[in-house]
Parts: structure tokens; C-alpha cells; sequence
């Protein structure tokens, strides 16, 4: 069998024309110029923010808006290691048992209000209950208010993965005003601390965003770190426009309507990376394409039927259709030559595999009857729907009866939170890689993972990896948490895919990252 189908050995697809695209490697590269102050910046993306309650959702169609609003204690810089954002800093005790959080002072909400301890312990309260990776809380047992700018967290158990965690970014663990911490999920006054605030949302049309007139600088910083630093807001207003049409995207962004395309398609990019009017950025580990089952629901109850989808499915054909050829082969859960990238453990015998005979078998094990497999995809982010048409065609190939489901992106996410009514689920998960081990097993674990039912034993090496002492230590957890994925079949990795992003040439400064940021740009005089 050759390297192509036993998935032995990695290997990166560019689409031609776009190897020179490079992003730009530090944000500030505007600093020698002059930054021009007002005017209106707009973003264009492919789908409505399911939610712009900042906790409560894990979709980057929100997370492109909300951490413009929104500020955490603490988050990743720009080499994803921990760091102050709200927070002074730290103190761990010498058990691990403590976390003694000094809080910036005269941080200003957006209703004029200053930012206090009482704040933070109702927002984690409250993040507890509607967070969307609420189990990054779970190693805490009680919040304490010591004084006005001092709260400290007790935890049950020496975490040592925690303040890691904690900075997770997927769903924010953001601070909002006391009197929020009771509103139900998405129903909060959408006040934060960030340097813009959210004045309108018109669902399938836009949401504007508006200068913070007495947002608090942290200037222990000279400009932008990550998700945190020195937060400058030049354009009085940022708008982000919803356009599910991705030529239509384009074409606003060339005749100068739009400013900045978060997604841009490969062969647009590929065709504009030498116009004078416009700039490209790409990201080739941007997210890994995965199918998620659901566990629970048949016939995906069934461990033979999800190995049959396993073997059966050709991830070379499905990434290059669905990325447009801007993608990367890999079986492994974390980016090759990543900190925590462990070869092809678990991945060897079944990633690439599109063995028919042998998933026709397994499916014959599994009793299988011809039952319909409900394929649930969107028709807002272009990767799911491609994938999900590609992947349909191949489980009937192999005897299976799928009927694919699509509707918008929110109605997708409502969807797949039901225990019963789909089987398989197209996702491209963005964030968790690019967090690491901890933030991608978090998904799969806890209270509501991906595949809706629990697997013990996956629940039990993430407390491991969460424990362990060094990165070594929690590696080699990680490496059979991999090996473990390939054992029961919940969620299946179809590779990793990149990004591209356009932007009009007059706008400054600006660098591809996890989320638009809209503060720190400006647009050339």
C-alpha cells in the first residue's frame, strides 16, 4: 500500500500562484508611519455570530466580533503563552492550590463603571453555568473577593495546566458588569471592557462596533500581544458586514466597498496577490477539517459503523475539494513539528485509508440495515458544505445511506447540541489547535463533548494531561489521547486546512491572527 493511503507520511498542499503570499511576521510594522485617526473600517464575513454574548459561544463567527468588546484576565500573546490582560498578574501558592489574581485599577466598563473584583467573581460564577468550555473552570472550587482589585482562586487540586487553560480564548471567560452575572445565555446588556463597544446588530446584515471613548490602555505594553497588549482604537467605527456569498465578498472587497474579506477563497487570493489595490495574507495551520459523530444516536451508536466511516473516507480527495487545495495531510491532533506533535501514534492504520471492502466489512459487523445517516453541514462557511458533499459521496460508495442535511451556520450549531436528529457533523476547529492539547481534549470531555456521549476513558486521560507536572510528562499523555481517538471513532480528523484573508492596500498595520483586529489599523491618508 502506498505513503498516500496508510497516512505514514505528512505532506502540505499550496494551491499554485500562492507559495509567495506571505503574512506579515509583527504587528506594528505601521509604527514608523503616521497613523491616521477616524473614519470607519468594515469587515465582511460569511455568517451571522450565533451569539454575541462572548461566553456562551465558541464560533469564530462571533469570537471575529466579540474580542473587539470583550476582555479576559488573562489570554495569549502572540507565541500563545499566557499573559495580563485584565489582571496585574499572579500569584500562585507553592501547593498550586491558590491563585491570587491583582487587578488592573481604573479599568472602565463600557457603561462608565470601573472594573472590580465583585465583577470578575460574578462573571466566572456566571461562566460556570453558560460557558461554552465552562470545564476550564472545573479545577476551581470557590472564588474569593479579598478587596476591590483582588480576588483569589481556589482550586481543588494542583492544576498545573490551569493558567494555560484559563487563557483560552474559544469560548472567553470575559469579565462583564455584576449585574449581568444573572442573565441567561445571550441575554446580556453587551457590555465589556474592550477598546470598542457594540452599538447595533441587525442579524444578516451587520454589526457595528464603536470607539470606547475612555477605554483604559494597558500601557505596560507598546502596542498589540496576542489577544492582549496596548490596544489602540484609530477608526471611530468598525463594521462587520455578513455576506454568505464568498464571490460576492470579493467582489465588494475589489471595488472598495468592503475593507477587510476574513475568508478569502484560494483561487481569489491566488488571482489577486499581485493587484496594487489589494493585500493577502495567509495561514497554512489555520484549523483542522474534522467529522464528528454523534455517539449516541443510531447508527452511530454503534463503535463498527464509526470505524466503517473511518477507513472508508479518502482525506486527500475531501481536503483538497474542500480547501480548494490549501490544506495539509495529517492524521495527528496537533500541527506537525508542534510542541506536542506526536507522529502518526494511533493514526497509522486508519487515517487515509478509502478502503471500501474493508469499511463494507465493518459495516456487515455492525448489523448495519440501510438505516439514513443524517449528514448535518452549513451553507455559511464554504469548507463544511464542500466537505460534507464530498463525504456523502464516499459513505454511499460504501453502503451507506446518507442524506445530507444543510442549513445556515447558527441553525448548524442549535442542531448538533441535540442528543438525537444527526449522525455526522462537518467542523473546522480553529482555535483548539492552535491552543494545544489541553483546549482540544476539553471539546471532546466534559459536560457536552463534540459527539454528545462520554467516553470514559478519553474523560480520564485529560485529567491526566491536565496534571501533569511538565510538558513531557503531559505529551506523553497526550500521545495516547491520541491513540485513543483511533480506538473508539467519536470524531474523525480529515487533515489540516489553511486561510486566507484580503484586505484593501490602504488599510495599515494590520496582521492576520485569530480574530480581526480592528483596533491598532487605519486606513492610509
Amino acid at each position: 500500500m502506498s505513503e498516500q493511503k496508510t497516512g505514514m507520511k505528512r505532506r502540505e498542499f499550496l494551491v499554485a500562484g500562492t507559495a509567495g503570499i506571505v503574512a506579515l511576521t509583527a504587528f506594528g510594522t505601521g509604527s514608523a508611519q503616521a497613523q491616521v485617526a477616524g473614519g470607519e473600517v468594515i469587515v465582511v464575513q460569511g455568517s451571522n455570530p450565533p451569539s454575541l454574548d462572548a461566553m456562551a459561544t465558541s464560533s469564530g463567527a462571533s469570537r471575529n466580533i466579540t474580542m473587539n468588546v470583550y476582555e479576559t484576565l488573562y489570554g495569549f500573546d502572540e507565541k500563545v503563552n499566557p499573559m495580563p490582560i485584565l489582571a496585574q498578574g499572579v500569584d500562585i501558592s507553592a501547593d498550586g492550590l491558590t491563585y491570587n489574581f491583582k487587578l488592573r485599577q481604573g479599568v472602565k466598563f463600557h457603561n462608565g463603571d470601573e472594573m472590580k473584583a465583585s465583577d470578575v467573581k460574578a462573571s466566572m460564577e456566571r461562566y460556570r453555568k453558560v460557558g461554552a468550555t465552562a470545564n476550564l473552570l472545573d479545577p476551581v472550587d470557590s472564588f474569593e473577593v479579598v478587596n476591590d482589585h483582588e480576588i483569589i482562586f481556589h482550586m481543588k487540586a494542583k492544576t498545573p495546566t490551569f493558567l494555560e487553560a484559563f487563557s483560552s480564548p474559544r469560548a472567553p471567560a470575559v469579565v462583564i458588569p455584576e449585574e449581568d452575572a444573572a442573565a441567561e445565555a445571550g441575554k446580556t446588556s453587551l457590555v465589556g471592557t474592550g477598546p470598542y463597544k457594540i452599538t447595533d446588530y441587525v442579524p444578516d446584515s451587520h454589526v457595528t462596533l464603536e470607539k470606547f471613548a475612555d477605554y483604559t490602555q494597558d500601557t505596560r505594553y507598546d502596542g498589540p500581544d496576542g489577544f492582549g497588549g496596548k490596544k489602540t482604537a484609530y477608526f471611530d467605527k468598525a463594521t462587520f458586514r455578513v455576506m454568505p456569498e464568498p464571490g460576492a465578498q470579493v467582489a465588494a472587497l475589489e471595488a472598495g466597498e468592503v475593507d477587510i474579506v476574513e475568508t478569502m477563497p484560494v483561487p481569489a487570493a491566488r488571482r489577486l496577490a499581485n493587484s496594487p489595490d489589494i493585500a493577502v495574507q495567509q495561514n497554512l495551520q489555520w484549523a483542522f477539517g474534522t467529522f464528528i459523530l454523534n455517539m449516541n444516536a443510531p447508527p452511530t451508536d454503534n463503535p463498527k459503523f464509526r470505524e466503517a466511516i473511518q477507513v472508508a473516507l479518502n482525506m486527500e480527495e475531501v481536503m483538497g475539494i474542500a480547501s480548494e487545495g490549501l490544506f495539509g495531510l495529517n492524521g495527528g491532533w496537533a500541527y506537525p513539528d508542534s510542541p506536542y506533535d506526536v507522529g502518526d501514534i494511533g493514526a497509522v492504520d486508519y487515517y487515509n485509508k478509502a478502503d471500501i471492502p474493508r469499511a463494507q466489512a465493518l459495516l456487515k459487523e455492525a448489523g448495519y440495515t440501510n438505516a439514513p445517516f443524517s449528514l448535518l453541514t452549513d451553507n455559511s462557511i464554504p469548507f463544511h458544505g464542500k466537505a460534507a458533499v464530498v463525504i456523502a459521496e464516499q459513505l454511499k460508495a460504501a453502503g451507506i445511506n446518507v442524506v445530507i442535511n444543510q442549513v445556515d451556520w447558527p441553525t448548524a450549531l442549535n442542531v448538533r447540541l441535540q442528543d438525537t436528529g444527526w449522525n455526522g457533523w462537518t467542523l473546522t476547529m480553529g482555535i483548539e489547535p492552535y491552543l494545544g492539547p489541553v483546549a482540544i481534549t476539553a471539546t471532546l470531555t466534559g459536560k457536552r463533548p463534540h459527539f454528545v456521549k462520554n467516553d470514559p476513558e478519553l474523560e480520564a486521560l485529560y485529567k491526566e494531561l491536565i496534571s501533569g507536572e511538565t510538558p513531557e510528562i503531559r505529551k506523553a499523555t497526550f500521545a495516547k489521547i491520541q491513540k485513543r481517538l483511533y480506538e473508539f471513532f467519536g470524531i474523525v480528523k480529515l487533515g489540516d486546512t489553511g486561510q486566507m484573508q484580503g484586505l484593501r492596500a490602504n488599510i495599515e498595520n494590520f496582521k492576520m491572527f485569530r480574530f480581526p483586529r480592528v483596533y491598532d489599523i487605519w486606513r492610509k491618508s
